[in-house]
């Protein structure tokens, strides 16, 4: 019998969005497990809603790669394995080298403009790993945030749209168990190093530095795959 906490009753005022939502958040966290099964009459009573917004949070889910509908059978949280994260990581540095190819064509007076944000995410990530609680700290997912804001020089909605769907297996390998704090001080220095190549414009030096972090990333990431069978 499960031990998962029961899921929280919601208020009426626009219960798609909202079922959507948090059932996005119990898969990418996992509390709904890799290829479990979702019964639509259960989510409906535990979430206290019709099983309308359920069956439209559950298409949304599966347009994200989150679940799978299964014909008669239903549907099932998706597992994310191997040939997954090579082919994410894959589409994230091409995405990520095509911003670098965009720094390259600005002047530095514009890039300066253009990494502000990037700057104070940085800032504020290092002074919060220091005081902060580990699973706290990573509940503000600083990582995300830089990267959107690098995603954001390209200036380029639908490639920022395909960046953030392909983000979400992120959340399952930020678990506090599993991550330590010498791990996030390596991601910080990557990043330090990614900002100043940013900053002075070169496209090579940003390609460099972007491919050595999502290459670690990758590493520990196919590292703790490999520990949990084969899947998370």
């Amino acid at each position: 019998m499960s031990t998962r906490t029961g899921l929280p009753k919601l208020d009426t005022s626009n219960l798609w969005d909202k079922s959507y939502n948090i059932l996005k958040e119990k898969i990418i966290r996992r509390e709904f497990l890799a290829n479990e099964k979702l019964s639509i009459p259960e989510l409906a009573e535990q979430l206290g809603v019709s099983r309308t917004p359920i069956r439209d949070a559950l298409n949304r889910l599966e347009m994200d790669g989150l679940v799978k509908t299964v014909s008669k059978v239903g549907t099932f949280v998706n597992a994310i394995e191997i040939e997954d994260v090579q082919n994410i990581m894959d589409t994230r540095l091409m995405l990520e080298f095509w911003v670098a190819d965009k720094i390259a064509a600005q002047t530095k007076d514009q890039i300066q403009q253009e990494v502000v944000t990037m700057e104070q995410i940085l800032q504020t990530s290092k002074e919060n790993i220091e005081i902060l609680p580990l699973d706290t700290y990573l509940q503000y997912d600083y990582n995300m945030a830089f990267h959107l804001e690098y995603m954001n020089i390209g200036k380029n909605k639908r490639n920022m749209e395909i960046y953030k769907s392909i983000m979400n297996y992120r959340f399952l390998a930020a678990q506090a168990s599993l991550i330590t704090k010498e791990m996030v001080t390596t991601a910080l220095e990557q990043h330090t190093a990614i900002l100043h190549a940013v900053k002075e414009g070169s496209m090579y030096d940003i390609k460099t530095m972007i491919k050595l972090h999502l290459d670690d990333s990758k590493m520990r990431l196919l590292e703790k795959i490999h520990a949990n069978g084969g899947a998370i």
